[in-house]
């Protein structure tokens, strides 16, 4: 528990206090106690003083909803990889557009216009304040390059998530997509946005629609024979672990560490002790 609350960072969001722990604690890292915590403590304040906004489980359940009922219509039942774009156009009906984003902050890489807030934009070397239409779904130009795929497909999916998320809990205006930045300076505010309960909802729909649980199941049963993934303490995996996981994260067409919180928020995780891994796999002979 102290290195959990160690790591909480607490913000007032619509009149109670978030524990904003969610990313902190398990993007790269799935830590299994402190994990299991963060999602504990993050369930708990879903309800708190009266309100409820959503659980976890319903927007896992909205998000594979969602994707089964998108892929059928479109018959792409033995894809591997979500086409997230095909889905917030054809099926959303939401423009896509790509600009050259000129925010101060540059963790901001993904925008979804509520038709008043401006975006910043550079066009020619100049930067103007553009206000687009909304429900407009603006991408940072730069995740157009090939090797910026699986976070352009994340950052689609989050932005997606704030559209839906304004149908199923109407309570947002125009949405950013930040990526954390360990370098970056954050005021108190940009860090209470970046881990507001608005945003962590949004990340777990945004997750649940690109890796639903049911494509998730489909690819470890391919590539883990249908069994859940071993790692050891303190985020240990072995090397052959992470060959499947790579494969798994290219069929999916998400980031390796997009793959493994997936992993973790659907419990498909489970941890060993780091003794294990050391006397079994790699040092098997060794003896003190």
């Amino acid at each position: 528990l102290t290195m959990i609350i160690g790591k909480l960072f607490l913000s007032a969001v619509d009149g109670f206090t978030f524990l904003g722990a969610q990313h902190l604690l398990t993007v790269g890292r799935p830590e299994g106690l402190a994990a299991y915590f963060a999602d504990l403590l993050t369930e708990g304040v879903l309800s708190l003083f009266g309100k409820t906004y959503t659980s976890f489980q319903e927007l896992d359940a909205l998000g594979e909803g969602l994707a089964k009922k998108y892929t059928g219509n479109t018959h792409r039942w033995n894809s591997s990889c979500f086409d997230i774009e095909g889905f917030i156009t054809d099926f959303l009906k939401l423009p896509i557009l790509y600009e050259a984003f000129a925010e101060d902050d540059p963790s901001k890489i993904g925008f979804l216009s509520d038709g008043i807030t401006p975006l910043i934009v550079d066009r020619a070397g100049k930067k103007p304040p553009v206000v687009f239409p909304k429900d407009t779904i603006v991408i940072d130009r730069f995740l157009q390059r090939s090797d910026e795929s699986g976070r352009r497909r994340f950052t689609l999916a989050h932005e997606a998530a704030h559209f839906i998320l304004n149908r199923h809990v109407p309570m947002q205006t125009a949405c950013f997509h930040n990526e954390y930045d360990h370098e970056f300076h954050y005021s108190g505010e940009e860090l209470a946005k970046m881990f507001s309960l608005n945003e962590t909802l949004t990340n777990r729909l945004g997750a649940a629609v690109l890796m639903p649980p049911f494509l998730m199941g489909r690819a470890l049963k391919k590539y883990n024979n249908g069994q859940p993934i071993v790692y050891y303490t303190e985020g240990v995996f072995a090397p052959d672990t992470k060959i499947r996981l790579q494969s798994m994260s290219d069929a999916l067409g998400v980031s390796y560490s997009a793959l493994i919180n997936r992993l973790r928020e659907l419990r498909l995780l489970e941890c060993r002790p780091i003794e294990e891994y050391i006397d079994h796999a790699l040092f098997p002979k060794a003896s003190i």
